[in-house]
């Protein structure tokens, strides 16, 4: 099977740093990044909605990668490696999780003219 390296960019990688609260990404992989909703929310404020925007764009992507089951996904960033299912699973996991934290959160911030 082949193994496909994503790159995680800004802003989806200033998110990911600006949770990445129960330690560091280095130790611990995805485990290091909290998926806490007002921890999201927090960077989502911080960053604005065209960043929200962008990183929700990129997270769409990113699920659509890691749901191919015909190949491994490897991210040097998160330092995680899709080489099983509970593996994969947990990624997933992960992303959906600030994919919804981030949809939330640009559905009710105010409107910018």
């Amino acid at each position: 099977m082949k193994c496909v390296e994503v790159e995680i960019s800004p802003p989806l990688a200033d998110c990911f740093l600006h949770c990445e609260t129960a330690c560091v990404r280095e130790c611990c992989g995805i485990d290091a990044i909290s998926t806490d909703a007002e921890q999201i929310a927090g960077w989502s404020r911080k960053a604005g909605p065209e960043a929200v925007s962008e990183a929700i764009s990129q997270l769409r992507q990113l699920i659509e990668v890691v749901e191919d089951r015909s190949q491994e996904v490897s991210s040097t960033f998160l330092n995680h490696q899709t080489d099983d299912d509970a593996a994969r699973n947990d990624l997933l996991t992960l992303l959906e999780a600030f994919r919804t934290a981030l949809q939330s959160t640009a559905q009710h911030s105010p409107r910018r003219n």
